[in-house]
């Protein structure tokens, strides 16, 4: 058991974030200034502003063994990690209204916005790498409905402060701007004892990004059973993830899983293949977090 506090646009309006050059594909070899609490550049906080905060997610389609996406969230320095081998889109109450996601490794941050192939190579020519999907920041939210309630969990209470007026985004992020409440929560909902036959359960929403703008989602902790070991002798827990009431679906549309919407990195504009094509290196950053997280490194797939 690890403790890490220890350690719907049309098509054609969707355009990459920066042009496919040379420079910009190999970009990550280029030093440039680094600020904010995390140590991103300047060019990655504004094009995704939730990584000035604590709170923040990324989606990293994955080619590896088993093609797959990786779900990440900040937490205490590090992104817990799911790997979701069908995504979070395509998902519906009429068809497969439960996801296997897959606790994985826990990754330094400087993963978060890496990009690349890896060098490996796949049967029927599919080559290993990363895509960057999507990015944004996650709100911890409370079941709305006796039917979500998957635990005998109770939402944390906020320190004591007078709600504004307003939405529910302007309320969160005028009363926590740095996104630390929210992380608290997820801490929180992670470790915190359940009563004996309940399961744990984390009911959060994912907004802020180019294409995961305000969608709602419950990860359920599957019975102990059910948890497998990875190749380095680590638990790998299995999470389900599902819809709350209030949500039907999230089709694969404008153009479906691999199109221009939902089939683009948002850090190039590539597709996944010509992402895989190129190899780029993963980040010096990432050397010298290796030591913190060694343990938990070599299980990717």
């Amino acid at each position: 058991m690890w403790t890490l506090h220890l350690l719907k646009n049309n098509k054609s309006k969707y355009e990459p974030q920066i042009s496919l050059t040379e420079d910009v594909v190999h970009h990550e070899d280029k030093e440039e200034e680094r600020i904010g609490i995390w140590g991103f550049t300047k060019t990655e906080i504004d094009r995704f502003p939730a990584l000035k905060k604590r709170n923040f997610w990324c989606i990293q389609r994955h080619s590896a063994t088993a093609m797959h996406y990786d779900l990440r969230m900040q937490i205490d320095g590090g992104t817990i990690s799911w790997a979701v081998p069908k995504g979070l889109i395509g998902i519906s109450k009429n068809g497969e209204s439960s996801r296997l996601a897959v606790e994985t490794t826990i990754h330094p941050i400087s993963y978060t916005t890496y990009e690349g192939a890896d060098g490996r190579n796949f049967s029927a020519g599919r080559k290993g790498g990363t895509l960057l999907w999507d990015i944004g920041e996650y709100l911890i939210t409370k079941s709305s409905s006796a039917a979500d309630s998957t635990s005998d969990e109770d939402r944390p209470s906020r320190p004591s402060k007078r709600r504004r007026k307003g939405t529910v985004e302007s309320d969160e992020n005028s009363e926590d701007p740095d996104g630390k409440y929210q992380e608290d929560l997820l801490r929180q909902y992670l470790h915190k004892k359940v009563g004996y036959g309940k399961s744990r359960s984390i009911h959060f929403v994912l907004r802020g990004g180019k294409k995961m703008t305000n969608h709602h989602f419950i990860l359920v902790l599957a019975a102990s059973h059910a948890h497998t070991f990875s190749a380095s002798g680590q638990i790998k827990k299995t999470w389900f993830l599902r819809l709350p009431k209030e949500v039907d679906e999230y089709p694969w549309d404008q153009g479906g899983e691999e199109g221009d919407f939902w089939g683009r990195s948002v850090k190039t504009g590539r597709t996944l293949k010509e992402v895989t094509a190129g190899y780029v290196a993963r980040p010096e950053r990432w050397k010298k977090e290796e030591e913190r997280f060694a343990s938990w490194f070599g299980d990717d797939d």
